[in-house]
């Protein structure tokens, strides 16, 4: 399926500049002068790149890649305040809505390429966390990015490497920033080589989609190169593997897979009951690569003494990552009821989509199937790790495409 070229017009720069300045006011209203979450790890990170480092003998953790400490970096080296570094998540917001919009335009026309965009700029999740120094709007910037460049790719019908490229250094810096998504490069390649002899009517789309992929890993290459200097290992793309297999393993009475901090195992009384605080003391603190182990070997051994407990973990842990609940030993929040009424909708859409597609799968355009593949590939790897309603809603750019492109001629074909 292609469609022609179409122009920049005042919706896109409306797209642009009402996300932009959404997210402005927010993170002016949001401000405060302390560090939350995971801030105060990037900005350790970014600080260490303006001087010529990444990790220290003291932290010699790689918990995540440089992409989004690059930033940072960058900004920091300009003296660039606090609330100036989380302002500029504002731009990746505006960008992330504004290729969402583009990537879905030319598969079902303007209403669902808006609609997609619109959920892109407002969900909740993404309104809380991107006032503040995270990395989900650098994520979804890139896979919307991604989306619009691969499929540009996929569809156009001479090769254009101008739009492969784009869409690998997209795929590139979103590894850089959400390592997980090595794997999904990884995973993705080998699909795309098995499926090469068996899906003949799309060989010219696979072909392009391993040429992303592996320009893609090709970026990557430095950061592996770095990670094996670190910790001997071939492949390591972050060193906090072992510790979310732990949590998402054990199975003690009142667990359900969520992740705890490391002050949480030593500290909270229910988790000490459980025997994490001794375990902890005994294996946390060793070097990088036997810490890894240790607690990859308790994970196996949990999974053995308990598969029932462990597979119920991974069931609530879907629940997490679509709703944000069940959660060991916590109060549930307000903000569980509001990704319920905006989630419920989103899940409903994409099960329509699924039994549609699968009726009118011989007409879904190649390159929306690959990305439903990536899709289910990242969530599905996801889910087997302590997840977050965050950790979800970065994929949106993806699965609002396949959505728009299933559904929009059905719903066309109701129009009077």
């Amino acid at each position: 399926m292609s469609a022609p070229k179409t122009p920049f017009t005042h919706l896109d720069a409306l797209l642009l500049v009402g996300s932009l300045l959404l997210y402005a006011v927010v993170t002016l209203l949001a401000d405060r002068p302390d560090l939350i979450w995971d801030e105060g790890r990037y900005l350790w990170f970014g600080e260490n790149l303006t001087r010529g480092t990444y990790t220290t003998p003291e932290k010699p953790d790689l918990i995540n890649g440089p992409g989004y400490p690059l930033v940072l970096a960058a900004l920091l080296m300009l003296k660039t305040p606090l609330l100036g570094l989380r302002m500029f998540n504002a731009v990746f917001m505006a960008l992330a809505a504004w290729f969402s919009f583009r990537a879905v335009l030319p598969y079902a026309g303007r209403r669902w390429a808006l609609g997609v965009a619109l959920v892109t700029a407002l969900h909740p999740s993404l309104l809380r966390t991107a006032p503040y120094l995270m990395t989900e709007p650098l994520s979804i910037c890139c896979i919307a990015g991604f989306a619009w460049a691969c499929t540009a790719a996929l569809r156009a019908e001479r090769t254009s490497w101008a739009a492969i490229l784009a869409a690998a250094f997209a795929m590139a810096w979103l590894t850089m920033t959400r390592v997980f998504f090595g794997n999904v490069i990884m995973a993705s390649a080998v699909f795309a080589l098995l499926l090469l002899p068996l899906w003949k009517s799309a060989r010219r789309q696979l072909l392009r989609s391993l040429s992303m992929l592996a320009l893609a890993f090709a970026l990557c290459v430095p950061w592996l190169v770095y990670t094996k200097s670190k910790t001997g290992d071939t492949l390591c793309w972050s060193t906090n593997a072992g510790e979310l297999l732990y949590w998402a393993t054990s199975t003690h009475e009142g667990e359900n897979g969520h992740w705890f901090s490391e002050e949480d195992a030593q500290n909270k009384p229910e988790l000490i009951a459980n025997g994490h605080r001794d375990f902890y003391q005994a294996n946390y603190y060793l070097p990088v690569k036997e810490r890894e182990a240790a607690l990859k070997k308790k994970a196996q051994e949990n999974i053995r003494a308990n598969p029932v407990g462990v597979f119920k973990n991974w069931l609530c842990n879907w629940g997490r990552l679509i709703f944000g609940f069940p959660r060991s030993y916590q109060a549930e929040e307000l903000v569980m009821l509001v990704l319920v009424a905006v989630n419920g909708p989103l899940v409903l859409a994409i099960l329509i989509t699924l039994g549609v597609g699968w009726r009118s799968r011989r007409a879904i355009p190649a390159e929306a199937l690959l990305l439903a593949l990536m899709t289910f590939i990242y969530l599905g790897g996801t889910s087997l790790l302590p997840g977050l309603p965050r950790y979800t809603i970065v994929a949106w750019p993806w699965i609002g495409l396949v959505v728009a492109a299933v559904l929009a001629p059905r719903f066309a074909k109701c129009d009077p």
